[in-house]
């Protein structure tokens, strides 16, 4: 892990077109649904971003030696990163939420507030990775108004 680490600080250099395209075709081959594929630039990322565009070179090769290299056990990772990526996008919808000044001690509150149509229209338990990724910046928009 350690040496992943060092490899991605030393290379910064952006993905190219191909190497990009080469991704798109290998999540294809091994099945992975695109919320899958999300978690797994989530988690290689350590949560900087879920789009394949955004990685580095050096993450892109290390994503498709993963995929290449671990095609039998691919998708109960996959399905445990998702699980991860959940709980780490519940976390920040919870800590923003908190900053607004929602008391997030009781999940009553919580979910009375995301209810909103104007916010979520359905509490935090029922939301999916899209629908949480939308909202975290929302709440942070109504964060920025708050201390505007």
């Amino acid at each position: 892990m350690e040496l992943k680490k060092k490899l991605m600080e030393t290379t910064k250099r952006m993905i190219p077109k191909w190497m990009i395209k080469k991704l798109h075709v290998l999540y294809a081959r091994y099945g992975l649904s695109e919320e899958q594929y999300r978690a797994l630039i989530l988690e290689l990322t350590d949560g900087r971003t879920d789009t394949t565009k955004e990685l580095t070179y050096a993450e892109s090769q290390y994503l498709a030696g993963y995929i290449t290299g671990a095609n039998t056990t691919i998708k109960p990772v996959a399905e445990r990163l998702i699980e991860k990526s959940l709980k780490w996008q519940r976390s920040a919808v919870l800590k923003r939420l908190q900053q607004i000044g929602v008391d997030t001690s009781s999940w009553d509150a919580v979910n009375a507030y995301l209810r909103s149509p104007r916010i979520a229209g359905k509490p935090l338990y029922e939301m999916d990775s899209e629908e949480l990724s939308a909202l975290i910046p929302k709440l942070e928009s109504i964060k920025r108004k708050q201390n505007g």
